[in-house]
C-alpha cells in the first residue's frame, strides 16, 4: 500500500551515518554481494561514489549507493528497510535517481524464486530491462566468491554492455 502523504528525497550521507547503514547492508545481502565494513567506509569521501539516505519527511526509510561512471550512474546497493517495504518508496526513490541520472545501471540477482522474481520485476515495473547477457559479479574480496547476477538498466537496453561491464569491473570492483 502506497503512503498516501509521502514527500520523498534523497539526502547525501555522511561518515557519522555509516555504522547503522551497514548493519542495514549486512542483513539485507550476503557477504559475497557487499564490501568489507572498513573497505566500504573508506568509499564515502570518494568523489565519484556517492551514498544517499532515502527520507520521507525527515524520516530514514532507506538508502541507495551510486557510483558515477563514464556514462551513466552505477547503483551498487539500494536498500528500503524492512518496516518501510512495500509502500512505494522504492519506486519513489528509483524516481528520484532516475530525474537525477538520465542512464542507470544495476545488478539484481537472477530470477530463480519467488522473492528474486519479484525483485527483478520490480525493477521492470520502474523502468529498467533486464540485459540477457551472462554477467559475473567479481568478488569484493582478494580470493572471494564472485556471484551470477543480471545487469539491468533504465531507460533501455545497453547498447554496449561489453563496455558497460569493463567500467563497473575496473572502478567498483578494482579488477581489469
Amino acid at each position: 500500500m502506497r503512503h498516501l502523504k509521502m514527500k520523498i528525497s534523497l539526502k547525501k550521507a555522511t561518515v557519522e551515518d555509516f555504522d547503522a547503514m551497514y548493519d542495514e547492508l549486512e542483513r539485507s545481502f550476503i557477504s559475497e554481494e557487499r564490501r568489507d565494513r572498513e573497505d566500504a567506509r573508506r568509499l564515502i569521501n570518494d568523489g565519484v561514489y556517492t551514498v544517499y539516505h532515502v527520507l520521507d519527511s525527515e524520516a530514514r526509510v532507506g538508502f541507495v549507493t551510486v557510483w558515477e561512471l563514464d556514462g551513466f550512474a552505477f547503483v551498487e546497493h539500494f536498500v528500503t528497510y524492512g518496516r518501510f517495504r512495500n509502500m512505494g518508496y522504492g519506486s519513489s526513490a528509483l524516481e528520484l535517481l532516475k530525474a537525477r541520472y538520465d542512464k542507470i545501471v544495476l545488478e539484481a540477482e537472477p530470477p530463480n524464486d519467488n522473492l528474486t522474481a519479484r525483485r527483478v520485476a520490480f525493477y521492470g515495473r520502474n523502468g529498467f530491462c533486464k540485459n540477457s547477457q551472462y554477467y559475473f559479479q567479481p568478488s569484493y574480496r582478494k580470493g572471494g566468491d564472485g556471484v551470477e547476477l543480471v545487469i539491468m538498466s533504465y531507460p533501455r537496453l545497453l547498447d554496449d554492455f561489453d563496455s558497460a561491464v569493463s567500467k563497473i569491473y575496473k572502478k567498483v570492483y578494482g579488477k581489469l
